[in-house]
This record gives C-alpha cells, structure tokens and sequence, in this order.
C-alpha cells in the first residue's frame, strides 16, 4: 500500500495504539496457501465458510489486497521479512538462494524473530509459515512444527487405516475425498495440537504470537468426504474468461515454464518457448503434473468441474479447522488471516498461481482487532504491509528495512485512503523476464523486461472498471494512457 498525505494522522494512531498496547496483545497469525478470495465473505456464495465469514464480521475486510509475487516461496518470505520481492531476490524454489538472502542480508529478520527480540512476544508456529523447508530455528520461542516433511503431498492410502501418507510427488492423484474424519488429516491433528497449546497458554508468561500455516488448498486436492458432500458444482462454476487476454503475450498467462525439466524427467516434451497455441495445451502444468489430469490438450468440463468441487472442499476443511481454532482463541486476541497469493481456476487458460493477473495476485486478507470496529475497505493493500502493521499493533518500533506501510489508517478509517498502488511481479522463463506489475483503482499495469538488455519488451493494461475479467489488454491502444501507466508502473517499481 503506497500512499501519501497521511504523516499526522498515522502518528497519532501509532501513538493511541501505543498507550492501548501498554499490555502487549496476543497475536494469532493465519496463513492458507493458495487460497484466492473464494470465500462467502467476499461475495462468493458457492462456497461454504461460515468461519472465515464469521471471523469478517469481527474484523476488518480488505477487498483489494493483493501478493507481491504469486509463489509460495518467494511471497512468504516477502511477507515475513517486510522486504519486496526483488530486495529478497529468491525467485526459486532452491533452499540455496534463502540461505544466501539470510548470510546477505543479516539484518532483514522476520516479523517473528523482531517480535521474539525486540517485543518480548512467546513465538510458536504450526504447518506452512515460511515455504516448507525455508523455516528459520531463530524465529521461534520453541521449535516449530511443519509436520511431516513433504507433507504437502499428503493423501490417504486404502490398505493404511492408521494414518496418511506421503505421496510421491509425480505418483500423486490429484485429488482424494476419503471418508476419514477431520485429525486423520495433517490440518486436523495440527488445529488439535494448537488448540492444546492455546488451553495452556496461561504457564507462558509473556504476550503470545501463533503462527498457523494451512496447506490446503494447495495441491492436491485432499479433504475428508463430508466437505465434498457439500457441493454439487454446475457449469455456473467454469471460468468467465478461459482463454488468455487478447492481444496479450504468451509470456503473461503460460504458466508452466517452470516445469520443463520436471516433464522432461516424465518422458514429456514442452515446448520452452511456446507459440500461443502450445502455450494454451500446455498450460497449468503445476495440476497438470499430477495424476489424473492429463499432461497436455484440453480438460474436459467434467473434469474442470471435479477439480472445482475439490478445491472448494478444500476450502470447506480449512474453515472448519479456523472455526475450532478460533473458538479458543481469546476476545482480547488479535486475529490476522491471510492467503501468499490466489490461483486460476482455468481462468487465462490457465490452472495454479504464477502470474501477475488480478486472479493469481489478489489475496483474501482479514484483520481482527477487539480494539478497531468491524468493516470492509477498498483500499489497496499489500501484504508486504502486514509486518509494519503488526509492529503498530505490539507497541513495537519498527526495524529499519522494512519496505512497507502500516494498514493502520486504513484499519482505524475503512472508508478513507482508496487511492494508491499495489505492486506485484512475476518471472518467466526462468529469470530472463520480469514482468512488473502495478495495480491502481482501475487499472492493473504490466511492464515486462528482458533482464540482459534491461529493455522493455512487452506491456499489459487492463481496465478493471470496464473489464474487471482482464480479458483485453488494452496496450498500445491509447498512447497518453500508455504512457502515463507505463511510466508510473517502472517509477514505483524503481526501473527508472
């Protein structure tokens, strides 16, 4: 959230919050990977989220929040270090590269270690916080507990009755709806394992900062049967806009760059730079990968249809857990719920994350404070602001390299400060482009350069009020637009 004109009204809020914050809050955190804003809460009512929608009512709802770079790992590590994508520049999946952030950058510790540090908070996490794997011992009062490892690839196996498995990772189904109940799954015996520690929390004599990190609706799609039994998805539920934007580059929608190797590995050839037609038949190799879909060419609408229904399932399960988690939870408690990015559901012909279109970067983003009245604002948010905020709302000073702003305006004055920006990127093709993206009111802006040349090579401009589905890219159709988009996009971005 950049915005300006707001230097009296944020020192007197930080300075309120400060005296309110004299006893330092219990925080509780919510991750959910891969969750776009499918949720009833935001006005989607196919969806069963009683939960979430529950904990809305009782906090503040930001409609237009949005990722800074739509991919686990590096928008993870965006949020908990408070630092924009390129200042972390760990745009792979390579625990290499976040072991040579940390060495490079000692001084850009997490929202978690500066709470533990500098705010005497208890620090405690549960499942995905960080990209699995990327987890930091120094965040946490006590060690933290992912699960599993590889439990992403958790499914049921018919011949074990005792407990889940652990999939190989190109064997896995793409989705299951055993007939288990809820703690025969990793979401339900960790919800059961936090909500063990909340009832004990009273031996803990400092303020407290629960992370809990859900997995699903991350691939693959697993959720006990009950959830699934809950819907009966029509073709109401395909996607508006399957087919990429027109006049948009391939480079903007397919997806699937990163798998090259994994489908080469499979006895698969995917074109490394695809015509806009391979581009289409191989896109959303992320699901692709998995069992049951088929690698390539089109998907059917009755399996599009299957795979809605297990997402939304998905869905259903973590919300139940957020219901069970959240009823131990104190009224006194901070509530903060979040998503690292959102995810194509055939839209763009697209299926999984790594874009810059509104679908893939626009996150669910939920601020519970017992302190601040409930509602709902249009102001645009990142979630690179979450750390600063969380600073606000401990009484804590904030370190210095943090590169976003306090949501505390906004959360004191909903309706108030709409305008400003939110900025995203995505790279493709390995990290030979870069695509910038730069999301106002109305427009969402792409400037895509080829890192060699450091040349512009490409541009997006979707008008949201006219094409709120981006399905015309709208460049090169009016210069002054062009031009002033274009330029304000590489300025907040720091091209120039």
């Amino acid at each position: 959230m950049l915005m300006m004109n707001r230097v009296l009204l944020f020192t007197f809020l930080v300075s309120s919050f400060s005296a309110m914050a004299a006893e330092k809050p219990d925080i509780v955190m919510i991750a959910i990977d891969d969750l776009r804003p499918m949720l009833g809460c935001y006005g989607d009512d196919r969806v069963s989220t009683p939960n979430i929608d529950k904990l809305a009512a009782r906090g503040v709802v930001f409609e237009r929040a949005y990722c800074q770079y739509a991919k686990c790992g590096t928008s993870r590590l965006s949020l908990m270090t408070g630092l924009r994508p390129n200042a972390v520049n760990v745009f792979s999946n390579n625990e290499k590269d976040v072991i040579r952030f940390r060495e490079a950058r000692p001084e850009a510790v997490s929202m978690a270690q500066w709470l533990k540090n500098e705010g005497g908070y208890h620090t405690q996490s549960w499942g995905k916080i960080y990209h699995d794997g990327w987890d930091d011992p120094a965040d946490w009062s006590v060690p933290s507990s992912p699960g599993r490892e590889r439990e992403m690839w958790e499914v049921v196996d018919s011949k074990e009755k005792s407990e889940s498995i652990i999939a190989e990772r190109w064997e896995c189904p793409v989705m299951q709806n055993p007939d288990v109940a809820d703690d025969f799954l990793f979401a339900g015996r960790m919800t059961s394992s936090v909500i063990e520690t909340l009832k004990t929390s009273d031996s803990i004599k400092k303020p407290l900062f629960v992370a809990v990190g859900f997995r699903r609706p991350h691939l693959p799609f697993v959720a006990p049967k009950k959830y699934f039994d809950l819907y009966q998805p029509d073709e109401t539920w395909l996607a508006k806009n399957p087919l990429p934007a027109k006049k948009s580059p391939v480079m903007a929608w397919f997806n699937s760059d990163g798998y090259v190797g994994g489908a080469k590995r499979q006895g698969l050839t995917m074109p490394t730079r695809p015509n806009r037609e391979e581009a289409i038949a191989w896109n959303g190799f992320e699901m692709r990968s998995y069992q049951g879909v088929p690698p390539e060419g089109e998907i059917s609408t009755k399996l599009q249809l299957e795979l809605l229904h297990a997402y939304a399932a998905c869905v259903s399960y973590v919300d139940a857990q957020i219901g069970r988690l959240l009823a131990e939870v104190g009224e006194d408690t901070i509530v903060i719920l979040w998503s690292d990015h959102g995810w194509h559901l055939g839209e763009q012909s697209a299926w999984g994350k790594m874009t810059n279109f509104e679908i893939a970067t626009r996150v669910p983003m939920i601020v519970a404070h017992p302190q601040l009245k409930p509602g709902r604002t249009k102001a645009l948010a990142e979630l690179v602001d979450l750390y600063p905020t969380i600073c606000d709302f401990a009484a804590v000073e904030k370190p210095k390299h943090l590169q976003g702003e306090s949501l505390l305006p906004v959360l004191e004055s909903p309706q108030a400060l709409a305008n400003g920006v939110a900025l995203s990127q995505y790279a493709r093709f390995g990290t030979k482009f870069m695509g910038y993206a730069m999301r106002t009111v109305r427009y969402r802006t792409v400037v895509w350069i080829e890192k060699k040349s450091n040349k512009q090579v490409g541009v997006e401009i979707y008008d949201h009020e006219n094409d709120p589905q981006e399905m015309q890219n709208l460049a090169g159709s009016d210069a002054a637009l062009d031009q002033k988009l274009v330029a304000a996009t590489r300025e907040q971005h720091g091209l120039d």
